[in-house]
């Protein structure tokens, strides 16, 4: 094959049905006119049969298909791995529970004509596969914040499960490995980036959807995962020395935690959603305090 613009870039774990879906909304994709398209699948599960690799059988039109695999359990592993492989002048990276609409790839591109930058990330918005409680299904709607496209990034909504990135940006090193356990490869190796120079804007027209299972409709899941965001963001923060010394760190996010989960309980007259969303608040520090500790939230690791 000769030289490719945009290498498509999944990392998967365990999510077969997940894959599938992915891979026909890729099939899907309005892809640019002149622009050479490959993807690439890593298989992060060593339990995995190599005769039956995931996505078997399944065909993109014009352009390949390589599903790769490598044993290291870890995201920032299957990442790397994916990018080594790539052929790609960009790199787009997604995740394995994404649906791409059928002009995220055209949306990117347009922003790339119109603008000189390192790399572009978009909206990660969350899709219920069916409704199951009023009160909790907003908070797992919830999906960040959005800009307006152009708008320069250099912290929140730097992220691997929407990005349209430069190869280039990898030549001196790669995500993180340790960060292959507990996440946050993508933000810490994005955010060091910008720390160097690097010049990320936001499309806000390039959208791909995060499929949510109904086994994650229960207010554990959110918990868990504010926890795991307050780890990673602690965690990052120190890794880019921008965390205060780590007694100082530690107190202050067990003070934060004791505040929001006095404000939640303070808030439950208001209702349980209100309530909710100040518990999440309150875990997320109290995962920070866990990470300036020396803890990681292992959600990677079998």
């Amino acid at each position: 094959m000769g030289a490719v613009d945009v290498s498509l870039c999944v990392a998967s774990y365990r999510r077969p049905d997940g894959l599938v879906r992915l891979l026909h909304s890729l099939a899907a994709l309005k892809v640019p006119e002149g622009v050479r398209v490959e993807a690439i699948v890593v298989d992060n599960d060593p339990a995995s049969d190599p005769a039956a690799p995931p996505a078997s059988g399944i065909e993109l039109p014009g352009w390949p298909l390589r599903v790769l695999r490598e044993p290291r359990r870890g995201v920032a592993h299957a990442r790397n791995r994916a990018v080594a492989a790539a052929r790609g002048h960009w790199i787009a990276l997604l995740d394995d529970d994404g649906i791409v609409d059928e002009s995220w790839l055209a949306a990117h591109w347009d922003c790339l004509g119109e603008r000189e930058c390192d790399g572009l990330f978009g909206p990660v918005l969350p899709r219920l596969q069916a409704p199951v409680d009023p009160w909790l299904d907003p908070l797992i709607r919830y999906a960040g914040r959005r800009y307006r496209t152009g708008r320069r990034v250099t912290d929140q909504g730097l992220r691997a499960g929407n990005a349209l990135v430069r190869r280039a940006l990898f030549r001196d090193g790669g995500f993180d490995p340790e960060f292959a356990h507990g996440g946050g490869e993508d933000v810490a190796f994005f955010r060091g980036r910008v720390a160097r120079g690097a010049h990320f804007e936001w499309c806000d027209e390039a959208i791909v959807h995060q499929v949510v299972p109904v086994a994650c409709h229960r207010l554990g899941w959110l918990v868990r995962r504010a926890f795991r965001s307050g780890c990673v963001e602690a965690r990052v923060q120190r890794r880019l020395r921008r965390a205060p010394a780590r007694p100082a760190a530690t107190a202050r996010a067990a003070a934060d935690t004791a505040l929001l989960l006095a404000a939640a309980l303070a808030s439950l007259s208001g209702g349980r959603g209100r309530a909710a969303r100040g518990l999440l608040r309150a875990v997320a520090q109290a995962g920070q305090g866990w990470a300036h500790l020396g803890g990681i939230c292992a959600e990677y690791r079998d």
